[in-house]
């Protein structure tokens, strides 16, 4: 346990030291805040349309025309970003010729990637904070959906912790970094729309692909519902990926 404890503080430390993540984070939190003050001027501009058509508030509420749309973004944005950010957690290790000396310690792989996955946790975790924070200044001058706003926060957080595992999974099937993060995204886009095909695939293969869907699950949680069924999906995602991540460096301690 102190091990692990030791890698996952390394590694988010390392993580803000990194000038790539700082200018990740400040991407991410420049589109995050433009989209949404679009989608307030939106709500705002439908509010007025509305009360002078009526005469009285109505259309959709605060929380779904605001709040919800800006989890949602966010995660596509995450989706993006996160291949860049989880590229170098083991990849990284293998490209600077640090991991025979990590392969010889007495750590275990299972260690060093749930170190390294923990360290990545504690940096989503500080993310999403500052993520939260617009929506959050929405209770100043209205009343959303407390339910709603904390289904989508662990929704994001799940998704975000979805995207983690993948990533470091596919940094520990490389030495090239630049390769993971290819690889990362393109394994999270495919997640992602994999569900566009379900249609096409005929009524035997919609709900399996509907099912395998990142999305599919993640828009319940921006809806309010939250469902045993989609926090098994998640933690099966996660689950696969770092079991993944373990026997990878596994197979490459056996052949150092």
């Amino acid at each position: 346990m102190r091990a692990l404890m030791a890698i996952a503080k390394r590694e988010w430390r390392s993580m803000f030291i990194s000038p790539l993540a700082w200018a990740l984070l400040a991407v991410l939190m420049a589109i995050n805040a433009f989209m949404f003050n679009a989608a307030l001027q939106n709500y705002v501009m439908q509010q007025v349309q509305f009360q002078a058509y009526r005469g009285m508030d109505g259309g959709q509420s605060i929380t779904q025309w605001i709040v919800a749309p800006t989890f949602g973004n966010a995660a596509v944005l995450l989706l993006l970003l996160m291949p860049l950010i989880t590229m170098r957690l083991l990849a990284d290790e293998k490209r600077r010729n640090t991991w025979e000396a990590l392969a010889s310690s007495p750590v275990t792989p299972m260690q060093i990637v749930l170190g390294k996955y923990l360290g990545l946790l504690f940096f989503i975790a500080t993310t999403l904070l500052l993520l939260a924070l617009l929506p959050l200044s929405l209770y100043f001058y209205g009343s959303p959906d407390t339910g709603q706003v904390l289904s989508g926060l662990l929704g994001l957080f799940l998704v975000s912790a979805a995207f983690g595992a993948v990533g470091l999974a596919t940094s520990s099937a490389t030495k090239n970094p630049m390769v993971a993060a290819v690889t990362g995204f393109g394994v999270l886009l495919l997640l992602w729309i994999i569900s566009w095909m379900g249609k096409a695939g005929g009524e035997g293969i919609e709900p399996v692909l509907n099912y395998l869907s990142i999305m599919q699950h993640y828009e319940r949680f921006l809806m309010g519902v939250i469902t045993s069924a989609d926090l098994v999906y998640f933690l099966l995602v996660i689950a696969g990926g770092l079991l993944f991540a373990r026997q990878r460096l596994l197979a490459d301690r056996i052949a150092a």
